[in-house]
C-alpha cells in the first residue's frame, strides 16, 4: 500500500512507485541524444555565469543597446518605410501590422503592438532579449485592445534571459514547434485584461523565477513533452481571469515553490500530475478543475504538494480526478523532519475528489492471483480520493473539513490520514466541524493501525463499525463518502485559526488515549453527528454544491463582490 506514497526520489523508477522524475526537459534531451538540446543547456549554463557577472555591473542606459529586426541590426533609432515598425533608439519598439522575421535586443526592450502583427523565425528565437554590456535583459510586451501579436518559431517563440512582462488588453499568441513557447530566465508576469495563448513542443509557459498571472482575461498554456506551466519558484494566479494548462506527457502545472490561486479559475489537465507544487497549494475563492492521467509507472495525482499543505477556503470549488494503478485526487505528504507538509484544510468550500484505477472500470482487484489460482493479499492498486501522510519527526497528518461539502471516492479508500513512526504514538487524524458524514449510512471516522517492516502506520479513515482496521481493502473502509453541512442558519464567518490551525495534535484513539481531564473536541462530536437527509443540503448532485456555496459564503459576499470589482484595471 505504500507504493503511491513512498518518498519521491529523482532516481527512483521502481514500477508502480510514486516518484518525482527528473526534469523532463533534461531527460528527453539525453534519452533521445538531441545534441541541440544538450548544447542548449551548456549555453544556458554559460548565460547563467554571464548573468551573475552582469549583476555586478552598473545599470547605465536602462534601454536596449541595439535591436535587430528581420535580420538587420540597428544601433540608432530606425524604422521601415511602410511604418510597420519603429525603434526610438532607446526602450521602445513599436509594431503596427508588422509581418516579418525575428526581433532581438540587448538590454531592456518595450514592445508595443497594435493591429495584426506576425513574427516568424526558424532555428532562432522569434523574439529574444538578452543581457547587454551594461544592461540586464528585460522584455516588456504591451498591446492595445483588438491588437494581436502572433509569434512562431522552431526555437523558443518568446525568450528573455531576464524578466518578461506581458500587459495590456491585446492578445499574444506564442507557438514553438521545437522548444518553449514563452521562456523567462528571470520572473514572468502576465497582467491586464488581454489573452495569452502559448503552445510549446517543450513547455508552454516557463520561468526560472516566479510566475504571476494577474489577468482578467484568459491565459492558455499547452505542452507536448514538458509542463503546460512550469515555475522554478512560486506560481501566483489572481485577477479574476481563467487559466488553462495542459500537457500530453507531463504535469499540467508545476511549481518548485508554492501555488496560490485567488479569485480566479484554473483548469489543469496533465499526465502523472495535474498540479504539482512542492511548497504548498492554496486555493482561495477559486474555481479549479484538475485531471491527471497515469504516468510512465502507472501513478497519477491530481493535486499534490510534498513539503507543505493543501488549503482550500473561502467558497472555492474544486473538482479533482486522477486515474492510474496508484492514484489520488488530493495528496500531501512530508518525510523530512522540521518541514511543513502532510495536512489538508478545507473550509467553506465545495470539493469533489475522485481516484480510480480505471475511470470507467470496476476498480482494482483487491488481491493478485498466482499461477496456481491461489490469491495473495497484495493489492494491485491503491486509489484514494483524499490522502495526507507524514513520517516521524513532523506534525502528524491532518485532514480538516469545516463547513464544506466534500464528495470523495477511491477504489481503495475515500479519505485517509496516515502517520508513520517507529513507536506508533504518532497518529494521522480526520477532523470534521460544522458538517456531518451523510454517506455511507452509519459512516464515521474510524481508526487504522498497521505494523509494516518495523514501522507503525497509524491514522484514520472514513468508514463504518467500531473496530480498528489494519487494511484499507475491506468493506469497513468507505470507498465513497459525502460530507456536508447540516441545515442550519447562516454560519459564522470563518475564523483565521479554523482555516489553517497553527498546530495540529494527535487525536484520541485506542492507541493514543486522551489525557485525563482533557475536554472533548468539537471535531469528534461533529463527525459522528447524523446529518438531516431532507432539503437542499442533503442532495448529492452539483445543485447541492451551489446551494452550499450560497449558504456558507453569505457572510463573505461583500468581500467577494469587492474582489471581483477589482478585476477592471485602470
Amino acid at each position: 500500500m505504500a507504493a503511491l506514497f513512498t518518498t519521491p526520489k529523482r532516481n527512483d523508477t521502481t514500477a508502480g512507485t510514486h516518484v518525482a522524475e527528473p526534469d523532463v526537459r533534461r531527460r528527453i534531451g539525453l534519452a533521445h541524444g538531441s545534441w541541440r538540446r544538450v548544447t542548449r543547456r551548456i549555453v544556458a549554463g554559460a548565460v547563467c555565469a554571464l548573468t551573475v557577472s552582469s549583476l555586478l555591473m552598473p545599470s547605465v542606459s536602462l534601454a536596449a543597446e541595439w535591436v535587430k529586426v528581420g535580420g538587420n541590426k540597428y544601433n540608432t533609432a530606425a524604422s521601415d518605410e511602410a511604418g510597420t515598425w519603429s525603434w526610438d533608439g532607446a526602450d521602445d519598439l513599436k509594431l503596427n501590422n508588422y509581418n516579418g522575421g525575428e526581433i532581438q535586443a540587448a538590454g531592456k526592450l518595450n514592445v508595443n503592438y497594435s493591429g495584426t502583427n506576425i513574427v516568424t523565425a526558424e532555428w532562432i528565437e522569434s523574439i529574444n532579449v538578452f543581457h547587454g554590456t551594461n544592461e540586464n535583459a528585460e522584455l516588456n510586451i504591451q498591446g492595445d485592445e483588438g491588437g494581436t501579436l502572433s509569434v512562431t518559431s522552431t526555437e523558443d517563440a518568446i525568450l528573455s534571459t531576464g524578466n518578461i512582462n506581458i500587459d495590456g488588453a491585446g492578445s499574444v499568441n506564442a507557438t514553438s514547434t521545437g522548444f518553449d513557447a514563452i521562456n523567462a530566465g528571470g520572473d514572468l508576469a502576465i497582467k491586464g485584461s488581454g489573452n495569452v495563448n502559448a503552445t510549446g513542443a517543450s513547455d508552454g509557459i516557463r520561468a526560472n523565477g516566479n510566475i504571476t498571472i494577474d489577468d482578467s482575461g484568459a491565459v492558455t498554456a499547452r505542452a507536448t513533452k514538458d509542463k503546460g506551466i512550469g515555475a522554478d519558484k512560486n506560481l501566483t494566479i489572481k485577477g479574476g481571469g481563467t487559466v488553462e494548462a495542459s500537457s500530453e506527457k507531463d504535469a499540467a502545472v508545476e511549481a518548485k515553490g508554492s501555488l496560490a490561486a485567488t479569485n480566479a479559475s484554473l483548469n489543469a489537465n496533465g499526465v502523472k500530475y495535474g498540479v504539482y507544487a512542492n511548497k504548498g497549494i492554496t486555493l482561495d475563492h477559486a474555481n479549479v478543475t484538475v485531471r491527471a492521467g497515469k504516468g510512465r509507472y502507472g501513478g497519477a495525482i491530481a493535486l499534490f504538494t510534498y513539503q507543505d499543505d493543501i488549503v482550500v477556503k473561502n467558497g472555492s470549488t474544486v473538482d479533482a480526478f486522477a486515474e492510474g494503478e496508484v492514484s489520488a485526487a488530493f495528496s500531501t505528504r512530508n518525510d523530512p523532519p522540521n518541514e511543513k507538509g502532510g495536512h489538508i484544510y478545507i473550509s467553506d468550500s465545495v470539493v469533489k475528489a475522485i481516484a480510480r484505477y480505471v475511470e470507467n472500470g470496476d476498480g482494482p482487484t483487491p488481491y493478485s492471483e498466482k499461477q496456481d489460482g491461489e490469491t495473495s493479499p497484495e493489492p494491485q492498486g491503491e486509489n484514494i480520493g483524499i490522502i495526507a501522510q507524514t513520517s516521524e519527526g513532523v506534525t502528524p497528518a491532518v485532514i480538516s473539513i469545516i463547513r464544506s461539502k466534500v464528495t470523495a471516492e477511491g477504489d481503495t479508500a475515500a479519505i485517509f490520514a496516515r502517520a508513520m513512526s517507529a513507536d506508533g504514538k504518532t497518529i494521522g487524524t480526520i477532523k470534521i466541524e460544522n458538517a456531518a458524514i451523510q454517506t455511507p449510512e452509519g459512516g464515521k471516522v474510524i481508526d487504522y493501525r498497521k505494523l509494516r517492516d518495523g514501522i507503525y502506520e497509524a491514522g484514520q479513515a472514513i468508514g463504518t463499525g467500531d473496530a480498528t482496521v489494519d487494511s484499507l481493502y475491506i468493506k469497513a473502509v468507505a470507498k465513497s463518502t459525502t460530507i456536508a453541512p447540516p441545515e442550519v442558519a447562516k454560519p459564522e464567518d470563518p475564523k483565521p485559526d479554523e482555516t489553517k490551525p497553527a498546530e495540529s495534535k494527535p487525536a484520541e484513539s485506542k492507541q493514543n488515549p486522551k489525557p485525563e481531564g482533557s475536554k472533548p473536541t468539537k471535531a469528534v462530536a461533529a463527525s459522528t453527528t447524523k446529518a438531516k437527509t431532507t432539503g437542499v443540503l442533503a442532495a448529492t448532485g452539483d445543485t447541492s454544491g451551489a446551494a452550499i456555496v450560497a449558504t456558507v459564503l453569505a457572510g463573505t459576499a461583500a468581500i467577494a463582490a469587492g474582489t471581483m470589482a477589482s478585476r477592471k484595471r485602470s
